[in-house]
């Protein structure tokens, strides 16, 4: 063989043996890097779920100590920035582009970002509103509510709420995690930032309203409505006694509450909520139907139409709206009531006693006067003598009052509207393109107090999103009427109701048989699709109702029955936030909805 093509060949085995020996450095570099990275990865998951473990116990007792705050902002803030610094490194960055995992690492570095923002930028603003509380004097030396100690932290609790509200945002919009092990912490760290951005918020309502509301501007005089959810309506339920909560420089006096039979003196409704509300049991829309409307500035003007044919007319600034739940949270906030007949309410019994046992164990005639009693004292005790611990346990509940539509506060004043109005304790039928929400409400129409025995499970999925940016999700709603035969024989005509004749001689229900008109709405400036269902539900159509759509349909709940509606939602391409379930209270704190996303 010639020297040339000997040489060649040598040279040829040369180079394959480099390539060979490169190819197996640059396996063992990669199989090296990927030990490495999966070995971070894991330190990054565990330093995330150490911060997320110390932040846990925030939602009660966020304002509550200083130095505890601190405390646990300074523990949670060293895992954050080791987990940021972790994941911030040249190993990540390279892996953040690689196929299939990519969006993964994307996503845990964006975690790690806001949560080092959380704790090293945010927490430190609620420990200095921390510091001022504890050492403020809320009372002045006659006794009143020092409102203007309270006003002095609203803009610093204000900007540090929208620092956070703008971190859930930001990790929500994050890829949506593939690999399990990044999903379960990135669902940990969202359920955590959710939990807490929901109670600051709301306290930051309560912040920002209460000083108002207790008349710093002036004396207020506003309209209490107490309502039952025990017989549902759109927005609450039916408006039992109405009367006037009276507010000047702190000092609060609840009137006089009158029985809605004292206050039928015509009714409220224009044509299109007539035309809902055509039956089975056509609404009046005197008093009581008021809330049929999910709307509370057109549950306020129609109140206060209610309130202007009254012996009792007077200049109104507003209106409050209640039931029982909110009634319970304030017992366990200012103390027991005891009743004439020796029962005694608590924080944990006073909702089931007025949406329930009541109607059992009280003659009707006195039922009024026993609600009323409850109302008037627990409202009184609530505002009076105000304390820092009892100012932050009403913080805390107040947001989620509202939220759930136990509480409602609506303003006629236009300079005090943002913090009432704009401050989620007035809400409507949906509104917002930015936070959607599918809108589900409930009207009893079998004159009954079956609401209590109503069960909601609603299951909210994400599908994707359309070609627009728009968010897409299926929705399943199911009611179940959960009295059993044992149950019913307790109850009386009063709780179950009867046949009765509705529009053009429809039978009514039956003892026991719950009847509700459906109102389903589309979030704002997006859309539903066909609403299917199954048990017995009849008269779907679509209609109009004070300028929003709507479908409508009557459902029928034999005791142990349910129906279930299922449908399709697409949101507005504006949306910041996942689909949620705004919908009519019930005597719970809080309905079961199961949100996937």
């Amino acid at each position: 063989m010639p020297r040339s093509k000997h040489t060649k060949k040598r040279t040829a085995v040369h180079v394959a043996l480099a390539i060979v020996i490169l190819c197996l450095a640059l396996a063992v570099s990669v199989a090296v890097a990927g030990l490495l990275f999966y070995k971070q990865a894991q330190t990054v998951k565990n330093e995330e779920q150490q911060a997320v473990s110390a932040l846990s116990g925030l939602n009660e007792d966020i304002l509550k100590n200083a130095d505890s705050l601190q405390a646990t902002v300074s523990q949670a803030q060293q895992h954050t920035v080791e987990a940021k610094r972790i994941s911030h490194n040249p190993l990540w960055t390279v892996a953040s582009i690689m196929p299939y995992m990519g969006n993964d690492v994307t996503t845990v570095r964006g975690m790690t970002e806001v949560m080092d923002d959380l704790t090293g930028n945010t927490l430190p603003g609620f420990t200095s509103i921390a510091q001022q509380i504890s050492t403020t004097q809320l009372n002045n030396a006659n006794g009143q509510l020092n409102l203007q100690a309270i006003a002095d932290m609203q803009d610093e609790f204000a900007k540090a709420n929208q620092q956070l509200q703008q971190q859930r945002e930001k990790y929500g919009n994050l890829p949506t995690p593939k690999i399990k092990i990044v999903a379960s912490a990135y669902q940990q760290g969202r359920d955590k930032l959710d939990d807490l951005a929901q109670t600051v918020d709301g306290m930051n309502s309560a912040m920002q309203m209460v000083p108002e509301l207790l008349g710093q501007n002036g004396a207020r005089t506003y309209l209490l409505a107490i309502q039952t959810p025990s017989e549902q309506r759109s927005g609450g339920g039916l408006v039992g006694s109405l009367g006037t909560f009276h507010a000047d420089q702190g000092t609060v006096t609840v009137g006089e509450l009158h029985p809605d039979g004292t206050l039928l003196n015509g009714n409220n409704g224009n044509a299109e909520e007539k035309a809902v509300f055509n039956g089975p049991l056509a609404f009046s829309f005197d008093l009581r139907d008021t809330f049929a409307v999910p709307d509370i500035a057109r549950n306020a003007e129609m109140l206060n139409a209610t309130w202007q044919r009254s012996p009792y007319a007077c200049n109104i600034d507003g209106l409050l709206a209640v039931d029982p739940v909110f009634i319970q949270e304030m017992v366990g906030i200012s103390g027991d009531v005891r009743l004439e007949n020796g029962t005694v309410l608590n924080g944990s019994n006073t909702a089931q006693y007025l949406l329930n046992t009541i109607y059992k164990s009280v003659p009707a005639e006195q039922q009024d006067a026993y609600f009323n009693y409850v109302a008037q004292t627990v409202l009184n005790n609530a505002f009076n003598s105000m304390s820092v611990e009892k100012l932050l346990n009403m913080g805390q509940i107040i947001g989620s009052m509202a939220q759930e539509r136990h509480l409602y506060a609506y303003t006629f004043h236009e300079d005090e509207a943002d913090h009432f109005q704009g401050a989620g304790t007035a809400k409507s039928a949906p509104g917002s393109a930015d936070k959607p929400q599918v809108g589900i409400y409930l009207n009893e129409q079998n004159s009954s107090k079956l609401g209590w025995y109503i069960d909601r499970k609603a299951m909210v999925t994400a599908t994707g999103r359309t070609k627009d940016g728009a968010r897409t999700y299926h929705v399943r709603y199911t009611l179940t009427n959960t009295l059993t035969e044992a149950e019913q024989a307790t109850c009386n005509w009063y709780i179950l109701g009867g046949v009765q004749s509705g529009v053009d001689g429809q039978i009514v229900g039956g003892s026991g048989i719950s009847v509700q008109r459906m109102l389903f709405y589309a979030p704002a400036g997006g859309t539903i699709g066909d609403i299917t269902s199954t048990g017995d539900v009849k008269d779907q159509r679509t209609t109009t109702m004070d300028g929003q759509n709507v479908t409508t349909n009557v459902a029928y709940l034999e005791p142990g029955k349910s129906v279930t509606f299922e449908f399709d939602v697409t949101t507005s391409t504006k949306a910041k936030t996942d689909l949620t379930i705004d919908q009519s209270p019930s005597g719970k704190m809080t309905n079961d909805v199961d949100y996937h996303y």
